[in-house]
């Protein structure tokens, strides 16, 4: 007569996918300070990951460029000129829609230039190229493109 071993299966504590803990299971380090589950070295690189980590997050909120941010002139018809940080904080100044700055910034077709499949005298689905970046009355450049100034400087 052989004896045989039998271990209980071991049920799994986490969810593989997204890693939150299954219900009735708790992390180790619920309700704890760093202090009783985490070494000196470890508490160091963790506040520096999360100082990392914040200064790239936006200050004033999610909806404003953080990261990926970039930043735009606008050039208005009285010769001035503005320069926002991104485009979200640009769009609430002129109060329009962020899409359509950007899309001047990088001079695509605009729903203002493009012809309708309806036009007359004009082939099926064509449209023009926006090169003039206006949306509403200013123009929009990024401030890496060195038009606008150019431009900035023949209007004075």
């Amino acid at each position: 007569m052989s004896t045989e071993l039998t271990l209980p299966p071991v049920r799994p504590t986490r969810n593989r996918i997204n890693g939150q803990y299954f219900k009735g299971h708790e992390p180790a380090n619920k309700g704890k300070e760093w202090d009783e589950w985490m070494s000196k070295k470890g508490q160091r690189r963790a506040a520096k990951g999360w100082k990392n980590l914040d200064k790239y997050r936006s200050v004033n909120g999610q909806k404003y460029g953080g990261r990926n941010r970039k930043t735009v002139v606008a050039l208005t018809d009285d010769g001035k000129f503005h320069v926002f940080l991104c485009i979200d904080t640009a769009a609430a100044w002129i109060g329009g829609n962020r899409n359509n700055i950007g899309r001047c910034c990088r001079m695509n077709a605009s729903r203002k230039v493009k012809q309708r499949s309806w036009a007359p005298g004009k082939p099926k689905g064509t449209s023009e190229v926006n090169t003039d970046h206006h949306y509403k009355g200013v123009r929009w450049y990024f401030e890496t493109d060195t038009t606008w100034m150019e431009k900035y400087k023949a209007a004075q």
